[in-house]
């Protein structure tokens, strides 16, 4: 099994104005020891198939996804995510890769109403994501849906609706073990439970004393991932080896992700942390280190 890294780990969660470009990006993933990589923001890398590929070819990496954010509970911006849909999903087409990934937009909602939705807001972001995923399928991509903290998709009680009233064979589900055990729950036990519906996996862990205190004290979830509520996957909540395990033993085939969210309270560069999280995985997945 491979392991992929997502441009999140360097604080890239734009399509402009990041610290880091493309090509600066794929050189410190390689170095890290990655193959593989999620395209990040839609901009952010080449937009062009062409140029894509050579800039992957060029340091020996592919690609496994795209993930792309939209704010899904406004019915007006329908025609940017139908348009957004198709450039993207064309990409990986072009690239052989098969993997779309869709989250709702978190800085929509008002501060203090994070992911508060009316059941119309509800039905049109159904409504939206089962459209975009009927065009990703015309281009032989899977779409996984991915829950977020601070969206309308956060809890588990909200994944078993959203998986309710979307059609199996087109929305799948993107795992985030780290936002999903954000609210106490078991990402490992809901891989179980739904394994059919997993078309992809980001691997992040949650530390339990933070995440303890952002409950206790009602800290707003940005502040909880300024202070590093989501740490280093060998020392969270989250049973990290058991979810790559369970992966290994059914033959899971799609995207394996880190996405550990850059911290600033986190000492060490995302450099070392992308490097460590992979040493981590690779000695689980019984990997040398590439």
């Amino acid at each position: 099994m491979e392991f992929a890294i997502a441009p999140c780990t360097w604080g890239v969660y734009w399509p402009s104005g990041n610290q880091l470009a493309w090509d600066e990006y794929l050189m410190r993933c390689s170095v890290a020891g990655y193959g593989a990589t999620e395209l990040g923001p839609f901009g952010f890398g080449p937009t062009d198939a062409d140029v894509l590929h050579v800039s992957l070819k060029r340091r020996d990496m592919s690609l496994v996804a795209a993930a792309h954010v939209h704010t899904l509970v406004d019915p007006g911006s329908w025609s940017r995510l139908e348009r957004d849909t198709h450039a993207i999903c064309a990409l990986l087409e072009s690239q052989g890769t098969s993997h779309f990934i869709l989250m709702d937009e978190s800085e929509y909602y008002p501060k203090n109403e994070m992911g508060v939705v009316t059941p119309q807001q509800w039905s049109v972001m159904v409504d939206q994501v089962s459209r975009s995923a009927r065009i990703a399928s015309n281009y032989g991509v899977k779409m996984g849906f991915h829950p977020h903290v601070g969206t309308c998709v956060e809890t588990e009680d909200q994944i078993e609706r959203l998986l309710g009233d979307t059609d199996p064979d087109l929305v799948g589900l993107c795992l985030d073990t780290g936002h999903h055990a954000y609210w106490n729950a078991d990402p490992l036990s809901f891989l179980r439970r739904h394994r059919a519906r997993v078309t992809s996996v980001h691997l992040k862990n949650v530390d339990a004393e933070i995440r303890a205190r952002v409950h206790a004290e009602g800290i707003h979830c940005d502040r909880a991932f300024e202070i590093g509520v989501m740490t280093d996957l060998d020392r969270g909540a989250v049973d990290i080896a058991g979810v790559v395990l369970d992966l290994k033993a059914v033959g899971f085939t799609g995207p394996i992700v880190v996405e550990q969210d850059f911290a600033k309270t986190n000492p060490q560069t995302p450099e070392q942390i992308a490097a460590s999280n992979l040493q981590f995985l690779n000695s689980i997945a019984g990997k040398r280190v590439r």
